[in-house]
């Protein structure tokens, strides 16, 4: 599955939370020499994916990502995820990204559609 070509793995999950981890890499860089915003929405879209689908079948409508800080190659970064409120047809759940050092490096609002 496509996390796992970025060396996204899933620590923990259990209902109503769900936390998965990366190393990032050398080639995950963009022109500041940074790791690229779409490695971390990749790791913020895969705990997302796994916590939204807990006991139904969601699709994303909407994921709105605060970049905080920049994080370097080689850091690992922590993506833990949890409802803020769950509905009958939608729901959303925030993803907060931190770095080895426990600093928020992202902090995300999703939204899901689960309707029939």
């Amino acid at each position: 599955m496509f996390p796992e070509l970025l060396g996204i793995r899933k620590e923990e999950e259990r209902e109503g939370y769900v936390k998965m981890s990366m190393v990032t890499q050398e080639n995950q860089v963009n022109v500041h020499g940074t790791i690229h915003g779409a490695v971390i929405f990749a790791l913020i879209d895969s705990a997302f994916e796994v916590i939204s689908n807990q006991g139904r079948r969601a699709m994303a409508l909407n994921v709105e990502v605060n970049y905080r800080r920049p994080v370097n190659p080689g850091e690992r970064l922590v993506a833990e995820a949890w409802p803020e409120s769950l509905g009958r047809t939608t729901s959303v759940y925030r993803i907060r990204v931190t770095n080895g050092e426990g600093k928020v490096v992202a902090i995300a609002t999703a939204l899901s559609y689960s309707g029939s």
